[in-house]
């Protein structure tokens, strides 16, 4: 008899884990990997064999430099001919003058050539970083680690476990890999107890879905929900025995030929016992309560953890522990983080550094996880079980106290419950308030009680996270937080949307941590609250002129049908592409959302060309604007698209790293938030008065 065994199809990865391993981000000396980059190399080998029809000069695989299409090399001549003036040939002392007067570089280094032919002159200036690129790229090492941890904005994930929705995705340790190995340094973990041994059929297993508590709907959705799920979890498990009941037992000493007094065989049977439990006990999981999102184990993430947080980034790492789990279940954490972490993990102060009297600074904390943990008192969980009793939920169940051994683990990051303006009062250096970014808005703007919020997000530490509502894990505007000193805002770094790109223009080219602007800084020259919100600003005139661009990625429809094995890329325009490029400028409190931003008119195919003077984006006498605060961002829409905005790449870089004169802007996949290979080419123009 022939039995024919069904292949089991491995588990795909979800898409956020997809997008976000395909490259990486943070450092800008990260090399691209994937299907893009492997194309992109395939096709620079293949034109450098006939290379003289591009540039005349010799092309190697590496650098900046790649296959520039002629709508760009056009306008590229033509800036080669307006530096050149009436000379044949760009001589030396010009090439110096337009790098430094126009391109604004400070350190041009040695030039060899005395002229410069076009290609010579093409060749130099997309291989000079500083001369070419829109985006500033400041190096890693310039970071100044001098400053109390407080000093900085950091790089947050907010219930990193999440893969897609807050109502019903997935929990992995994957996620926590992308977003570290992403530069993040700061992510959430909620934790809860984990199955219980003897009842499997009541409480789902690793990896399964979470059925509702009826105190976290009204109560008959939340019953009915219940019942739903509570007959899919027991379905699940009566498929497969829990690792509690297939688990060998302790031998029995009765059995052994080995006599024992009463008090021996006692001492044995506990020493059984206790082998037992450590070897089978049950393990605290991962997950969003009271929805339907999977759990993954508390171990798993901590290994994730480990793998991850250091690879290329020295760089401290705090974890924000939501804690759900009973007593017990939080002595398993600490065991856990410990066998995990090792000497990775912060578990008592630094021999140099008193929580008590101050901050460690950021270079005292290389390759450490910090750990941040709320703390409940007994009085507050009897108050929330008398609330939930009175608005008839009487099954509310608060979080419980933190014990001693986790609440230890909190050296230089512990969470303090904000109750209201008074709390900011608090001097504790280790101190971290927690607030909503409802909450957080509402404080921020009453006129009376924002100077001492600024007050506070200069010496100790606040943390905002997204309101309850974002059910399809949107984002916050960050800068609002940024703005007033806030110093970690935790987003949903699986939604590509407006908030994370401002994420992460302002962490571009970093490892997570970026010092603040001087006035948001503990050192800042205002001390007394009369002049807390003396932060400098001033008056900006930008002027941005958008000139062509290259290689835009294509809608997927189209990329069927064209050239190139149908991988998407080749050499023929699409036609219907219809291009225009939005640009906005982020500032502080716009009057109205449009009145800054324009659009250039529509161009045609997937590289367009709006000639050699159009009209110029124009952003004139906008007040009150501190630069490393601000932000410009460029939209390309299609236009011909029925989708809603057709957005079909984007950039946004943070105001004080744009760079003046003619720019080359690296766009964005607006689903991958990764770069797709395409190129605006751009005239800056930007001039801040005080």
């Amino acid at each position: 008899m022939c039995l024919k065994l069904r292949r089991q199809k491995p588990k795909k990865k979800s898409n956020f884990i997809r997008r976000m391993t395909t490259f990486k981000r943070g450092s800008p000396d990260t090399p691209s990997q994937g299907r893009n980059a492997i194309l992109n190399l395939i096709i620079t080998a293949g034109l450098a064999v006939n290379l003289k029809y591009f540039t005349d000069v010799n092309l190697t695989l590496d650098g900046p430099s790649k296959t520039s299409h002629e709508c760009l090399k056009r306008h590229v001549k033509h800036v080669y001919d307006m530096a050149r003036g009436r000379d044949r040939l760009l001589s030396h002392d010009k090439l110096v003058i337009f790098l430094k007067a126009t391109q604004g570089v400070e350190h041009v280094g040695p030039l060899k050539l005395e002229h410069y032919k076009f290609q010579e002159f093409f060749w130099l200036w997309c291989n000079h970083e500083s001369a070419w690129r829109a985006e500033g790229r400041k190096q890693v090492e310039e970071l100044d680690v001098t400053r109390p941890i407080s000093n900085y904005f950091i790089s947050s994930s907010h219930n990193t476990y999440l893969e897609g929705n807050q109502w019903s995705s997935d929990s992995s340790a994957d996620a926590y890999r992308a977003v570290l190995r992403n530069g993040c340094r700061c992510i959430e973990i909620d934790v809860w107890n984990g199955p219980a041994p003897r009842s499997p059929s009541k409480s789902p297993s690793v990896g399964q879905r979470r059925h509702f508590s009826s105190g976290s709907l009204p109560r008959v959705a939340g019953e009915t929900l219940d019942a739903i799920m509570s007959v899919r979890a027991s379905r699940q498990h009566s498929r497969s025995p829990s690792a509690a009941q297939t688990a060998s037992l302790a031998p029995d000493p009765r059995e052994s030929g080995t006599t024992l007094d009463p008090k021996d065989l006692s001492e044995r049977l506990q020493k059984s016992r206790d082998s037992s439990r450590s070897n089978h006990q049950v393990e605290p999981v991962v997950h969003h309560h009271g929805t339907w999102t999977s759990t993954v184990g508390f171990r798993e993430v901590c290994r994730a953890i480990r793998e991850s947080a250091f690879e290329n980034n020295p760089l401290p790492i705090i974890i924000s522990l939501e804690v759900g789990a009973e007593r017990e279940q939080q002595e398993v954490m600490v065991d856990i983080m410990k066998e995990e972490w090792g000497e990775l993990l912060l578990d008592k102060p630094l021999e140099s550094c008193d929580p008590d009297q101050r901050q460690p600074r950021l270079e005292e904390l290389y390759n450490k996880i910090l750990i941040k943990v709320k703390r409940l008192s007994d009085c507050r969980l009897v108050n929330e079980i008398e609330r939930g009793r009175s608005i008839g939920i009487p099954t509310i169940r608060s979080k419980p106290p933190i014990c001693k051994a986790l609440a230890s683990l909190a050296i230089y990051t512990h969470s303090e419950h904000y109750e209201d303006e008074t709390s900011l009062a608090l001097r504790t250096p280790s101190h971290v308030f927690s607030l909503s970014e409802d909450s957080f808005r509402s404080l921020a703007e009453d006129s009376t009680k924002v100077h001492k919020l600024l007050a506070h997000n200069r010496e100790y530490f606040m943390r905002i996270y997204p309101q309850g509502w974002r059910v399809d894990s949107s984002n916050p505007d960050p800068t609002f937080p940024w703005r007033r000193g806030a110093q970690m805002v935790a987003m949903n770094w699986q939604k590509p949307d407006d908030g994370m790109m401002l994420n992460d223009a302002m962490f571009a080219g970093t490892n997570g941590w970026v010092l603040k602007p001087p006035d948001l800084r503990s050192d800042s020259s205002a001390s007394d609250l009369s002049n807390v919100l003396n932060v400098r600003k001033r008056t900006l005139d930008l002027r941005i002129t958008v000139l062509a661009g290259q290689c835009l990625p294509l809608p997927e429809d189209r990329r069927r049908r064209r050239g190139g094995g149908g991988f998407g890329f080749g050499f023929a325009g699409d036609a219907k592409l219809r291009p225009r490029v939005k640009v906005e400028l982020h500032v502080d409190k716009p009057h109205k959302p449009s009145e800054y931003a324009r659009e250039t008119a529509p161009a045609f195919t997937d590289n367009p060309d709006w000639g050699l003077y159009p009209p110029s984006l124009d952003f004139l006498d906008v007040k009150d604007v501190v630069e490393e605060l601000s932000f410009v961002k460029f939209k390309v829409e299609d236009t011909s698209s029925n989708l809603r905005g057709g957005l079909v790449a984007w950039a946004c870089i943070r105001l004080d790293r744009l760079q003046l004169g003619y720019r080359c802007v690296d766009l964005m996949h607006p689903a991958t938030r990764q770069p797709c290979n395409a190129q605006l080419f751009v005239k800056v123009e930007k001039i801040l008065r005080e």
